[in-house]
């Protein structure tokens, strides 16, 4: 006689049913009138449709742009490939550019990857931890007096910055507002800024960037003091770069959280 399964047996051949088919729990299901595999089957379907709508609801400009038969391919893809590794459906997702990228079928929509980036963005922002901003007064103190020591500038835990070779803030945008306009796009791609703004109830801000401010915020994001981002930017052409005209707008939106030497945090 065989032992019986023991509870984490029977979980995960449950797992293993309801992400890949394998029928082996069926010989643990009592019938009852109904056949083990359709019973199962409920489960599974729950499940999947669960999983679904969590992809919708992190893409919808992606849903928009596919259509939902499309979009139902891509997420049974995506849960055989990626299945959740969290019971936080807010978790499940962040590999989904990746899979776009891959399927053949959206070979001929170049850009959508990138929109499903933006979108996995927004998620990020809006689940970042909070920070509080540094004052005004603070920034303006600390960087006149910082002499020839290098400072680093922190920014909010919610600030992402998408760099695409398509023009995914306007195809996003497009999406969203549900125009019956025919959306006419250029060839230059674009540079997205996005935060979590508190003053609009924690909704999610995106902004455009040019070329010069995009090198700054990538450079000031991967770890780099104010300096050396500063000659980075002029490094990639940028001679022009004043940053006296993106520190207001960080400053009015409450985005930087520290500047201080990289010595010492303070």
């Amino acid at each position: 006689m065989h032992a019986a399964p023991s509870l984490a047996e029977l979980q995960n051949d449950f797992m293993n049913h309801v992400l890949s088919g394998d029928r082996a729990i069926e010989a643990c299901v009592k019938s009852n009138g109904l056949p083990a595999t359709q019973r199962m089957q409920i489960y599974r379907h729950i499940v999947e449709n669960t999983l679904l709508e969590a992809l919708q609801t992190s893409y919808p400009a992606i849903l928009l742009l596919v259509g939902e038969p499309f979009f139902a391919l891509a997420a049974d893809r995506y849960l055989r490939r990626y299945p959740p590794k969290t019971g936080n459906l807010q978790d499940y997702g962040a590999q989904f550019p990746a899979l776009l990228s891959e399927m053949e079928e959206a070979d001929s929509i170049a850009y959508l990857p990138d929109v499903a980036r933006l979108e996995w963005a927004r998620q990020l922002s809006f689940l970042a931890a909070d920070e509080q901003p540094i004052a005004p007064s603070d920034i303006a103190y600390r960087l006149q007096n910082a002499g020839d020591q290098p400072m680093q500038m922190i920014l909010h835990p919610s600030v992402q910055l998408l760099i695409s070779p398509h023009p995914v803030f306007d195809i996003w945008h497009y999406c969203m507002q549900a125009s019956e306009e025919s959306l006419h796009l250029d060839e230059h791609g674009q540079s997205v800024l996005l935060w979590r703004d508190h003053a609009q109830h924690a909704q999610i801000a995106m902004q455009r960037m040019d070329a010069p401010a995009t090198a700054f915020l990538a450079a000031v994001l991967s770890g780099m003091d104010m300096g050396h981002a500063f000659a980075e930017v002029r490094a990639q052409g940028h001679v022009d770069f004043d940053l006296s005209e993106l520190l207001p707008f960080l400053v009015a939106n409450q985005l930087i959280i520290h500047i201080h030497d990289t010595g010492i945090l303070t």
